[in-house]
Protein backbone atom coordinates (compact mmCIF):
# COMPACT_ATOMS: atom_id res chain seq x y z
CA UNK A 1 0.00 0.00 0.00
CA UNK A 2 0.98 3.50 -0.89
CA UNK A 3 -0.39 6.16 1.47
CA UNK A 4 1.45 8.93 0.23
CA UNK A 5 4.61 10.29 -2.50
CA UNK A 6 7.22 12.59 -1.46
CA UNK A 7 9.45 14.12 -4.12
CA UNK A 8 12.12 15.94 -4.36
CA UNK A 9 12.67 19.47 -6.17
CA UNK A 10 16.32 20.58 -8.00
CA UNK A 11 17.03 18.32 -10.73
CA UNK A 12 14.19 16.17 -10.09
CA UNK A 13 11.16 18.19 -11.00
CA UNK A 14 13.17 20.99 -12.56
CA UNK A 15 16.25 21.26 -14.01
CA UNK A 16 19.32 23.37 -13.82
CA UNK A 17 19.12 25.43 -17.05
CA UNK A 18 19.16 29.42 -17.31
CA UNK A 19 22.13 29.39 -14.19
CA UNK A 20 23.86 32.02 -16.54
CA UNK A 21 20.38 34.39 -16.52
CA UNK A 22 20.26 34.16 -12.51
CA UNK A 23 24.01 34.76 -12.18
CA UNK A 24 23.84 37.73 -14.36
CA UNK A 25 20.64 38.99 -11.99
CA UNK A 26 22.83 37.85 -9.23
CA UNK A 27 26.00 40.12 -10.78
CA UNK A 28 23.58 42.89 -11.40
CA UNK A 29 22.09 43.47 -7.98
CA UNK A 30 26.44 43.18 -6.47
CA UNK A 31 27.09 45.96 -9.00
CA UNK A 32 24.67 47.83 -7.66
CA UNK A 33 26.46 47.72 -3.80
CA UNK A 34 29.82 48.52 -5.36
CA UNK A 35 28.07 52.02 -6.89
CA UNK A 36 25.93 52.65 -3.96
CA UNK A 37 29.18 52.45 -1.54
CA UNK A 38 31.62 54.13 -4.28
CA UNK A 39 33.47 50.94 -4.90
CA UNK A 40 35.27 50.50 -8.38
CA UNK A 41 34.03 47.61 -9.58
CA UNK A 42 36.19 44.39 -10.05
CA UNK A 43 34.79 41.16 -11.38
CA UNK A 44 37.46 38.83 -10.22
CA UNK A 45 36.57 40.35 -6.50
CA UNK A 46 33.41 39.60 -6.62
CA UNK A 47 33.41 36.01 -8.55
CA UNK A 48 35.74 35.25 -5.80
CA UNK A 49 33.28 36.25 -2.85
CA UNK A 50 30.45 34.38 -4.48
CA UNK A 51 32.38 31.12 -5.08
CA UNK A 52 33.52 31.45 -1.11
CA UNK A 53 29.92 32.23 -0.12
CA UNK A 54 28.63 29.02 -2.38
CA UNK A 55 31.65 26.98 -0.34
CA UNK A 56 30.06 28.29 3.05
CA UNK A 57 26.71 26.98 1.99
CA UNK A 58 27.92 23.67 1.18
CA UNK A 59 29.75 23.83 4.76
CA UNK A 60 26.95 23.86 6.56
CA UNK A 61 24.48 21.66 4.29
CA UNK A 62 26.58 19.14 4.25
CA UNK A 63 28.36 19.26 7.89
CA UNK A 64 25.08 20.91 9.72
CA UNK A 65 22.19 19.57 7.36
CA UNK A 66 20.99 23.19 7.15
CA UNK A 67 20.50 25.39 4.05
CA UNK A 68 21.89 29.25 4.47
CA UNK A 69 19.46 31.74 3.49
CA UNK A 70 20.81 34.46 0.57
CA UNK A 71 21.07 37.04 3.51
CA UNK A 72 23.59 34.34 5.41
CA UNK A 73 25.45 33.44 2.29
CA UNK A 74 25.59 37.51 0.96
CA UNK A 75 26.93 37.96 4.92
CA UNK A 76 29.64 35.85 3.97
CA UNK A 77 30.42 37.46 0.60
CA UNK A 78 30.67 41.15 2.01
CA UNK A 79 32.83 39.50 4.92
CA UNK A 80 35.22 38.23 2.43
CA UNK A 81 35.04 41.95 0.53
CA UNK A 82 35.59 43.88 3.49
CA UNK A 83 32.48 45.57 3.11
CA UNK A 84 30.46 47.04 5.46
CA UNK A 85 26.80 47.36 3.74
CA UNK A 86 24.05 49.01 5.24
CA UNK A 87 20.87 46.90 6.25
CA UNK A 88 18.22 48.45 3.94
CA UNK A 89 20.87 47.87 0.74
CA UNK A 90 21.88 44.49 1.92
CA UNK A 91 17.91 43.45 2.38
CA UNK A 92 17.40 44.59 -1.68
CA UNK A 93 20.18 42.60 -2.21
CA UNK A 94 18.92 40.05 -0.70
CA UNK A 95 15.45 40.29 -2.61
CA UNK A 96 17.26 40.06 -5.91
CA UNK A 97 19.01 37.02 -5.16
CA UNK A 98 16.00 35.36 -3.83
CA UNK A 99 14.06 36.41 -6.58
CA UNK A 100 16.26 35.40 -9.51
CA UNK A 101 15.49 32.51 -10.29
CA UNK A 102 12.12 33.90 -11.39
CA UNK A 103 14.30 35.44 -14.19
CA UNK A 104 16.52 32.74 -15.10
CA UNK A 105 13.54 30.42 -14.76
CA UNK A 106 14.48 26.70 -14.74
CA UNK A 107 12.86 24.13 -16.80
CA UNK A 108 10.15 21.36 -16.21
CA UNK A 109 11.66 17.98 -16.53
CA UNK A 110 10.12 15.63 -18.93
CA UNK A 111 7.20 13.92 -18.33
CA UNK A 112 6.70 15.45 -14.66
CA UNK A 113 3.08 17.23 -15.46
CA UNK A 114 1.86 13.98 -16.74
CA UNK A 115 3.02 12.00 -14.10
CA UNK A 116 2.26 14.08 -11.39
CA UNK A 117 -1.17 14.14 -12.29
CA UNK A 118 -1.02 10.22 -11.97
CA UNK A 119 0.32 9.62 -9.20
CA UNK A 120 -2.46 12.35 -7.10
CA UNK A 121 -4.59 9.54 -8.66
CA UNK A 122 -2.60 6.80 -6.69
CA UNK A 123 -1.87 8.84 -3.25
CA UNK A 124 -1.38 12.61 -2.21
CA UNK A 125 2.18 14.10 -2.72
CA UNK A 126 4.77 16.36 -0.79
CA UNK A 127 7.47 18.09 -2.28
CA UNK A 128 10.65 18.01 0.11
CA UNK A 129 12.83 20.69 -1.17
CA UNK A 130 16.23 21.94 0.29
CA UNK A 131 16.29 25.77 -0.65
CA UNK A 132 19.68 27.91 -1.29
CA UNK A 133 19.43 31.09 -2.67
CA UNK A 134 15.49 31.14 -3.40
CA UNK A 135 13.34 30.51 -0.09
CA UNK A 136 10.69 28.52 -0.60
CA UNK A 137 8.32 31.43 -0.74
CA UNK A 138 9.79 31.45 -4.51
CA UNK A 139 9.84 28.01 -5.01
CA UNK A 140 6.24 28.44 -4.58
CA UNK A 141 5.87 30.44 -7.23
CA UNK A 142 8.03 28.48 -10.24
CA UNK A 143 5.99 25.57 -9.15
CA UNK A 144 2.67 27.96 -9.98
CA UNK A 145 4.41 29.25 -13.54
CA UNK A 146 4.95 25.63 -14.73
CA UNK A 147 1.38 24.76 -13.71
CA UNK A 148 2.23 21.91 -11.17
CA UNK A 149 1.19 23.69 -7.86
CA UNK A 150 -1.88 22.32 -7.54
CA UNK A 151 -0.45 18.95 -7.37
CA UNK A 152 0.79 19.02 -4.12
CA UNK A 153 -0.78 18.29 -0.95
CA UNK A 154 2.03 20.15 1.26
CA UNK A 155 5.31 21.59 0.33
CA UNK A 156 7.88 21.30 2.76
CA UNK A 157 11.12 23.28 2.36
CA UNK A 158 14.48 23.76 4.64
CA UNK A 159 14.52 27.20 4.92
CA UNK A 160 10.92 26.98 7.04
CA UNK A 161 11.80 24.11 8.56
CA UNK A 162 15.24 25.04 9.88
CA UNK A 163 16.80 21.67 8.72
CA UNK A 164 17.69 20.34 5.19
CA UNK A 165 17.49 16.30 4.05
CA UNK A 166 19.37 14.11 5.33
CA UNK A 167 17.67 15.75 8.71
CA UNK A 168 14.65 13.29 9.90
CA UNK A 169 12.51 16.54 11.02
CA UNK A 170 12.52 17.56 7.36
CA UNK A 171 10.71 14.13 6.31
CA UNK A 172 8.76 14.14 9.65
CA UNK A 173 7.25 17.51 8.64
CA UNK A 174 6.11 15.72 5.20
CA UNK A 175 4.56 12.72 6.49
CA UNK A 176 2.66 14.61 9.25
CA UNK A 177 1.03 16.58 6.65
CA UNK A 178 0.31 14.01 4.91
CA UNK A 179 -0.52 11.70 7.64
CA UNK A 180 1.29 9.30 6.22
CA UNK A 181 3.29 6.11 7.90
CA UNK A 182 7.03 6.25 6.46
CA UNK A 183 6.67 2.46 5.26
CA UNK A 184 3.26 2.97 2.79
CA UNK A 185 5.70 6.30 1.36
CA UNK A 186 7.66 7.11 -0.96
CA UNK A 187 10.24 9.40 -1.45
CA UNK A 188 11.69 10.32 -5.13
CA UNK A 189 14.81 12.50 -5.58
CA UNK A 190 18.10 12.40 -7.34
CA UNK A 191 20.73 12.49 -4.57
CA UNK A 192 22.08 9.62 -2.49
CA UNK A 193 23.13 11.75 0.63
CA UNK A 194 20.37 13.80 1.13
CA UNK A 195 17.08 12.07 -0.34
CA UNK A 196 17.92 8.22 -0.30
CA UNK A 197 19.83 8.50 2.94
CA UNK A 198 16.72 10.48 4.52
CA UNK A 199 14.10 8.33 3.18
CA UNK A 200 15.75 4.68 3.80
CA UNK A 201 17.18 6.36 7.55
CA UNK A 202 13.16 7.38 8.17
CA UNK A 203 11.98 3.43 7.21
CA UNK A 204 10.65 5.15 3.66
CA UNK A 205 11.16 3.43 0.48
CA UNK A 206 12.90 5.65 -2.15
CA UNK A 207 13.26 5.99 -6.18
CA UNK A 208 16.95 7.40 -6.94
CA UNK A 209 16.04 9.35 -10.37
CA UNK A 210 18.76 9.26 -12.79
CA UNK A 211 16.68 11.46 -15.11
CA UNK A 212 18.41 14.77 -15.62
CA UNK A 213 21.84 14.76 -16.75
CA UNK A 214 22.53 18.41 -15.91
CA UNK A 215 22.50 17.95 -12.30
CA UNK A 216 25.38 18.83 -10.51
CA UNK A 217 25.36 15.48 -8.66
CA UNK A 218 24.12 13.27 -11.43
CA UNK A 219 27.01 11.05 -11.26
CA UNK A 220 27.96 11.23 -7.25
CA UNK A 221 27.12 7.22 -6.86
CA UNK A 222 26.86 4.84 -9.57
CA UNK A 223 23.08 2.70 -9.38
CA UNK A 224 24.78 0.07 -8.31
CA UNK A 225 25.86 1.67 -5.14
CA UNK A 226 22.44 3.40 -3.98
CA UNK A 227 20.58 2.11 -1.10
CA UNK A 228 17.18 3.39 -2.29
CA UNK A 229 14.52 0.50 -3.57
CA UNK A 230 14.12 1.28 -7.19
CA UNK A 231 16.54 3.73 -9.83
CA UNK A 232 14.49 5.36 -12.47
CA UNK A 233 15.72 7.23 -15.67
CA UNK A 234 12.79 8.81 -16.60
CA UNK A 235 9.19 10.12 -14.72
CA UNK A 236 7.56 7.05 -16.84
CA UNK A 237 9.46 4.72 -15.07
CA UNK A 238 8.64 6.50 -11.88
CA UNK A 239 5.42 5.65 -12.53
CA UNK A 240 5.30 2.04 -13.78
CA UNK A 241 7.59 1.49 -10.72
CA UNK A 242 4.64 3.17 -8.20
CA UNK A 243 1.72 1.16 -10.36
CA UNK A 244 3.83 -1.88 -9.87
CA UNK A 245 3.90 -1.34 -5.96
CA UNK A 246 0.21 -0.23 -5.71
CA UNK A 247 -0.76 -3.55 -6.94
CA UNK A 248 1.63 -5.78 -4.93
CA UNK A 249 -0.13 -3.59 -1.99
CA UNK A 250 3.51 -3.13 -0.76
Amino acid sequence: MIQAVTIDFWNTIVDSSNGSERRRVRNAAVRDVYRHMGRPWNEDEVHDALRISYETFEKHWQGEQRTLSASECLHAAWKHLDMTVDDDLHRRTVTVFEDSILDGLPALLSGVREALAEITRIAPIALISDTAFSPGRVLRKVLERHGVLQYFTALIFSDEVGVSKPHPLIFDAALSALHAHPAHTVHIGDLERTDIAGARGKGMRAILFRGDETGRYHHENAPEQTAANAVAHSWEEITHILRTWGKEGR
